[in-house]
């Protein structure tokens, strides 16, 4: 969800490895640091995010609730934008296994969210 709001992969300027991990696990989130974002997305990505799997949001009800969005919106043309940025060398973007004896409890980060008010949009959509 963050590559699509943002044209950048997450984490793309990091080294992918354990130590990433288990900052995920702590509570490391994508930043939308350099874009504006409508506050409704911003607490969608939140909730997808969450560490808790059964607190995160269920895909057809999500995709139902957008579609719902979609057609109440008036129809504009949104000019594309091309991004260029540089990325990690060690960011790799395929599936490994990373061995862990004792990984932390997934949590969210508390503060994560609230140190980027300038970028969120406060616009309701409904």
């Amino acid at each position: 969800m963050y590559e699509v709001i943002s044209g950048l992969p997450p984490y793309h300027d990091v080294n992918h490895d354990k130590n990433l991990a288990i900052k995920i696990c702590q509570g490391l989130r994508p930043r939308f640091s350099n874009f504006k974002v409508p506050q409704l997305i911003v607490n969608l990505v939140k909730r997808c995010l969450d560490a808790n799997p059964i607190n995160r949001p269920e895909l057809l009800k999500q995709i139902e609730e957008a579609e719902k969005i979609n057609n109440s919106l008036p129809t504009s043309c949104i000019p594309s934008t091309c991004l260029s940025y540089e990325t990690h060398s060690k960011a790799i973007y395929t599936s490994r296994l990373l061995n862990f004896n004792n990984l932390p409890e997934p949590k969210n980060s508390d503060d994560y969210y609230n140190e980027q008010n300038d970028n969120i949009i406060s616009e309701k959509f409904s």
